[in-house]
């Protein structure tokens, strides 16, 4: 919305107040002004004039040497424009005058030059030489301004700027919120200048009429009252169409409206002086008959104002005529019943569209304007017929129209909006006390009228132009406090203060980052939507039955949400592969996408789950100095250790364990496990199947792991956290190694499992260090070695009793399964 202070100043005096100073007002009161913006005349030294004499130029055909008078003197001019001619009135541009350049648009300061050997005192200008071609449209082409029946009243050398009244002004640009429409009008600015500066405020005064049920044919049917309240219809006759006046057509201008004529100006002035849209239909192309409103039917096409067909929804709502569309109701008029040239009558019409409904017929048609952008906002409906009758009022004066009668639908019942307001509430809220008669003064320049008053407890009537957003005590005390001035209120800390605490999920991301990231890992973050290209390059399958897809993606990359983070992080991989960059250890936390139902009002129908994924391959401590340079790429033991260190991290490595995989497509058989929350599958680890990895042009074995999160958290939600006494031994620990060779098909998991069913108190570990296979082994056998650590927390160790242990844990592998020992 923009605020011209020489409009403004119609209704409260602004003079004296700097603009700067006023944009800081409103913006402190909660009317945000962004700009502010000097506007007036772009030339200089430009007079009114009359031309008396036209005569052929001596030295050339095409140009003419023109005889202007100015009152206080007659000047020669060469002229070459077409439209030139005794008696006329002209824009006369003297030496020393600032006009614009036809070329560039730059200004320009005029000096004497003879043209084809005769001299020229000034020139007679154009409407763009004046700048003002946006702002007037010319009476006839040919090159020079006309000024017949602009300037006829005015005398000969005035200033233009005079003539036409230019004056300077100051425009503020604001930005009104989502819930004040009376921010949109002139006058509800004017309201709050006149609240923050303590001014009167000073309405046209508006001539009442009266309404009959039938006029010229005309009657109102509104069907659906839960879209339209109240609908009004002014018939007039006579139309004189013209440009609008000077004041009005600058008015309009300044607040970025462009001036066509008088008829259309007045809709428009009106709109933005009260905040009311008008729509003025030509009544001879309109027809006598039935106004209504209602929604539209699927399929059903209006042509509209812009010249564009529009298939309408049942969303839309419709001004018709004998049930025939004529106009989107508070949107735009319709083609076949605009105000023409020749148009000599019009049927001017005023309503109250609920915000609610006309906000969901301009979603459904693409199509916002000026008069929509107030009625989502939500009118005064108080203001619906004053704002008609200022319209007839301006057509009277200005376009010389007779004013024939007015219909309406039911007239609106009066909405009284009764909020009490106590004092002491106010000194709670906002922790300083206002008294009574600040209180009362201040919400009576806003409009709101007291009903009754106590000690403490004040009750007021809400003006209609402010029913929209004010219906509780808070809105109430919003308003004292923002014209008392939000500054007025002292700086406080709170009584007590309370440092804010990570959740139980945002402390496990939290961990989940710090552990992952202690281990070697940099973190990444991708786009959450791939293409089926990646996917076919990577391997990875989806579950098509809950794909997402991307209705009109802008990418054929982009066109499916993503199920795993692994696509993305294994193209990072390959890029930095191909760019020299062997060792890539990264992971990434985030969200993947799943179609579990239908959208409906309460859910999209989209689960989205949180995994943690990474991928490993290289060494991860390469070029630090204090590591040997031998040092061997990442294994499956190494990344499987990173995991290890997470579940550590989390206190979940006592309830978790890992399986072996082998059905997974992309993944290697026999080096990919299964990560067991209990006995649930929570995640995957292993390295890149090598067909996917030869596909993918890798030079080196690739690593990844993929963890469901929000399995992990509901993990750690339900374990019970137990508190037991550590007892730390202060007698040595021994370790003896024992090695054996075993069938391929004996796990780890099973040795393991062997050994601690023996329940031995003196092993507190069993550890593999070394695995072997090669020609001195049987066909199908490998060499496995594992570390014994036995500790006694009451004496210290004899080898007899070592010895001992060993035996047993000998004993009972050997009699279990298939092992020779080394």
């Amino acid at each position: 919305m923009k605020i011209s202070l020489d409009w403004l100043s119609e209704y409260v005096n602004v003079d004296g107040i700097n603009p700067a100073d006023l944009s800081e007002d409103l913006t402190n009161s909660g009317l945000e002004v962004e700009g502010i913006e000097s506007v007036g005349a772009a030339f200089s030294g430009v007079c009114l004039g009359k031309v008396l004499t036209v005569e052929k130029h001596p030295n050339a055909d095409r140009l003419n040497l023109v005889t202007v008078d100015i009152g206080t003197a007659q000047n020669k001019v060469v002229c070459g424009a077409s439209n030139v001619r005794e008696g006329i009135l002209i824009a006369y541009a003297s030496i020393g005058a600032t006009v614009l350049s036809r070329k560039d648009n730059t200004t320009f300061t005029l000096e004497r030059a003879k043209i084809r050997g005769v001299e020229s005192c000034g020139m007679i200008c154009s409407l763009d030489e004046l700048g003002l071609s946006e702002r007037y449209t010319p009476a006839e082409e040919g090159g020079i301004w006309v000024l017949d029946g602009l300037a006829n009243e005015s005398p000969l050398g005035d200033d233009l700027t005079k003539v036409l009244n230019l004056s300077s002004d100051q425009v503020l640009d604001s930005a009104p919120t989502a819930n004040r429409g009376d921010h949109m009008a002139m006058i509800g600015v004017a309201r709050e200048v006149a609240a923050l500066h303590n001014l009167p405020v000073t309405l046209p005064e508006i001539k009442e009429r009266t309404a009959s049920p039938v006029c010229e044919g005309f009657t109102i049917k509104l069907d659906d009252p839960d879209i339209c309240e109240y609908y009004a219809g002014a018939v007039m006759k006579g139309l004189k169409i013209a440009p609008s006046p000077a004041w009005m057509a600058r008015r309009l201008e300044a607040a970025g409206v462009r001036s066509i004529n008088n008829v259309v100006d007045i809709t428009n002035y009106v709109m933005l002086e009260t905040g009311q849209p008008l729509h003025a239909f030509d009544s001879d192309k309109l027809g006598a008959g039935l106004i209504g409103v209602r929604r539209s039917k699927d399929g059903e096409t209006i042509t509209t104002l812009d010249g564009e067909e529009r298939t309408l929804s049942s969303e839309a709502v419709l001004i018709t005529k004998d049930d025939q569309p004529v106009a989107l109701a508070g949107l735009m008029g319709g083609e076949e019943t605009e105000i023409g040239d020749d148009s000599k009558n019009l049927f001017l019409e005023s309503a109250y569209f609920f915000p609610q409904s006309n906000r969901r017929s301009a979603k459904s048609v693409g199509l916002r304007s000026e008069a929509s952008a107030r009625f989502e906002r939500g009118v005064d409906r108080g203001a619906c017929k004053k704002a008609l009758f200022r319209a007839v009022q301006l057509y009277e004066e200005l376009a010389g129209a007779e004013f024939i009668g007015f219909v309406e639908s039911p007239p609106l019942k009066t909405q009284e909006v009764r909020v009490p307001l106590r004092l002491s509430r106010i000194e709670k809220l906002l922790g300083v006390a206002i008294d009574k008669k600040t209180t009362l003064d201040i919400l009576d320049k806003l409009g709101f009228t007291p009903l009754s008053e106590s000690s403490d407890t004040l009750e007021f009537s809400v003006p209609s132009y402010r029913q929209h957003d004010v219906y509780r005590e808070v809105d109430l005390i919003e308003e004292v406090v923002r014209i008392y001035g939000y500054d007025n209120v002292p700086y406080t800390l709170p009584r007590k203060t309370r440092s804010a605490a990570y959740s139980l999920r945002q402390d496990l991301l939290r961990q989940t980052r710090t552990a992952l990231s202690g281990s070697g890992l940099q973190e990444v973050m991708t786009n959450s939507l791939i293409g089926e290209s990646l996917l076919k390059k990577t391997g990875f399958e989806v579950n098509r039955d809950q794909l997402v897809q991307v209705i009109n993606s802008h990418s054929k990359e982009h066109t499916l949400m993503r199920q795993s983070l692994l696509p993305n992080l294994i193209e990072i991989a390959k890029y930095n592969l191909s760019q020299g960059v062997e060792d890539i250890w990264l992971f990434e936390v985030g969200r993947t996408f799943f179609k579990l139902g239908q959208a409906n009002e309460k859910s999209s129908g989209v689960v989205e789950k949180l995994y943690v994924s990474g991928v490993l391959t290289g060494s991860g401590y390469s070029g630090q100095w204090h590591v040997p340079s031998a040092i061997q790429p990442v294994d499956f033991y190494e990344a499987k250790g990173v995991v290890e260190q997470l579940l550590i991290t989390l206190k979940l490595d006592s309830v978790c364990s890992f399986e072996p995989e082998t059905g997974t497509p992309y993944m290697h058989p026999g080096k990919t496990a299964r990560l067991l929350l209990g006995k649930k599958t929570v995640g995957i680890l292993g390295q890149i199947h090598p067909m996917f990895e030869a596909r993918l042009k890798f030079r080196q074995p690739v690593f990844v792991f993929e963890l469901d999160f929000e399995a992990i958290y509901k993990g750690v939600k339900q374990q019970t956290q137990t508190t037991r006494e550590i007892v730390v031994s202060s007698y040595p620990s021994v370790k003896r190694d024992i090695a054996f060779s075993a069938a391929e098909t004996v796990s780890h998991k099973e040795i393991v499992a062997m050994v601690t069913a023996l329940k031995e108190p003196l092993l507190t570990s069993i550890d593999v260090f070394d695995e072997y296979r090669g020609e001195q082994l049987a066909k199908n056998e490998r060499s496995l070695a594992y570390r014994l650590t036995l500790q006694s927390n009451e004496t210290t160790l004899t080898d007899a009793v070592i010895d001992d242990v060993v035996t047993r844990v000998k004993e009972a592998l050997s009699s279990q399964c298939s092992i020779t020992f080394r």
